[in-house]
């Protein structure tokens, strides 16, 4: 079986002439984002060599909501997170929405 002309349910129910609600889509963004965001808050905290806990102390936040944040499962995404990130993780974020685009977060270190 040549499993390269399988289609996802969702891409099928587009070429089919579906479209997906406005409400979907944007919620689809925010889980798409949210992991992003866990993967760079994963990553730099592992390059500072710091635990969950302590980086839950640094954010007043528990190790479990820390694990929550990495695993991208905190949502909504709001500003006081990324910046309490930004202070605890000493990055800065560059947050880019763009309309009805793809939208991005990065993650720079503070210029020495």
């Amino acid at each position: 079986m040549n499993h390269t002309r399988w289609k996802l349910s969702r891409e099928r129910r587009a070429s089919e002439g579906y479209v997906e609600p406005p409400e979907v889509a944007a919620e689809r963004e925010q889980i798409r984002l949210a992991h992003d965001l866990g993967q760079l808050v994963f990553d730099r905290r592992t390059a500072l060599g710091l635990t969950e806990a302590a980086l839950g102390e640094r954010l007043g936040m528990t190790e479990d909501d820390v694990e929550a944040v990495e695993l991208g499962g905190l949502l909504p995404l709001t500003a006081d997170l990324l910046v309490r990130l930004s202070t605890a993780l000493d990055v800065t974020v560059d947050l880019r929405v763009v309309s009805g685009g793809h939208n991005t977060v990065v993650f720079d270190d503070h210029a020495a």
